[in-house]
C-alpha cells in the first residue's frame, strides 16, 4: 500500500513538474502558457486539500518585512547592474514608452502570475512532494531547476538564469518565513524586472 501511494506521488510529480512544462515549452503559445498556469493553480489547490498534514491555516504566518526589504534592495541593485551590462537601452524602456501598459502589468502581475506560480512551484511542491527528496536542501535545489526549466518557454537565457538564481530566495521565504512573504518578494522582483525593461525576456 505504501509503495503504491509513493508511486502515485512520484507519477504526479513527474506529470506536473516535468511532462506538463515540456508540453508548454513545445507549444510555445503565450495564451496556452497562461491558461495552463491558471488551470494548474486550481489543480494545486485541489491536491493540497487532499494532502496529509497540510492545512491552509499555515498561510497565516507573519510576513517578514525585513526579509522583503533586504531582497528588494538586492533586486533593485542587481537588476540595474544586470540591465546595464546586457543592454543599457532597455533601462526603464517600458514605463518610459508605454506608461499605461507598465502600470497595468505592475498591478495585475502579482495576482495573475505570482500567486498561481507560488501555489504550484512552492506550496504544492514542498507540501506534497518534499518527502521525495533526502533533504530540504536537495528539494530546494530541484525546485530551482524545475522553476528555471519551465521558463524555457520564453526561449532565452535571461529568463532561465534570472529564475534559477531567484528561486532559492522564494523557496526559503516560503519555507522559513511565510507564503505572503514569498508572494510579496516575488511580486516586487517581477515588478522591478518589468520596470527596468527586462520584461521583454518574460513574455
Amino acid at each position: 500500500m505504501v509503495d503504491t501511494l509513493k508511486r502515485k506521488i512520484i507519477f504526479e510529480f513527474i506529470f506536473i513538474f516535468i511532462i506538463i512544462p515540456l508540453l508548454v515549452i513545445l507549444n510555445n503559445e503565450k495564451l496556452f502558457v497562461f491558461i495552463t498556469l491558471l488551470l494548474f493553480f486550481f489543480i494545486s489547490i485541489f491536491l493540497l486539500k487532499n494532502t496529509k498534514n497540510f492545512s491552509f491555516k499555515s498561510f497565516s504566518k507573519k510576513t517578514d518585512w525585513k526579509y522583503i526589504c533586504f531582497f528588494s534592495c538586492m533586486f533593485i541593485i542587481a537588476g540595474f547592474i544586470y540591465t546595464i551590462i546586457i543592454d543599457k537601452n532597455l533601462l526603464f524602456n517600458l514605463p518610459a514608452n508605454n506608461f499605461s501598459l507598465w502600470v497595468i502589468v505592475v498591478l495585475i502581475y502579482p495576482f495573475f502570475s505570482v500567486i498561481p506560480q507560488e501555489f504550484i512551484f512552492r506550496v504544492l511542491f514542498f507540501e506534497r512532494y518534499e518527502n521525495l527528496f533526502k533533504s530540504q536542501n536537495i528539494a530546494i535545489l530541484v525546485n530551482s531547476i524545475i522553476f528555471a526549466y519551465i521558463h524555457l518557454v520564453f526561449q532565452n537565457f535571461h529568463a532561465v538564469f534570472i529564475t534559477a538564481i531567484t528561486s532559492p530566495i522564494f523557496a526559503y521565504a516560503y519555507l522559513k518565513k511565510s507564503l505572503l512573504t514569498c508572494i510579496i518578494i516575488h511580486s516586487i522582483g517581477g515588478q522591478i524586472i518589468f520596470s527596468y525593461g527586462l520584461g521583454k525576456f518574460f513574455y
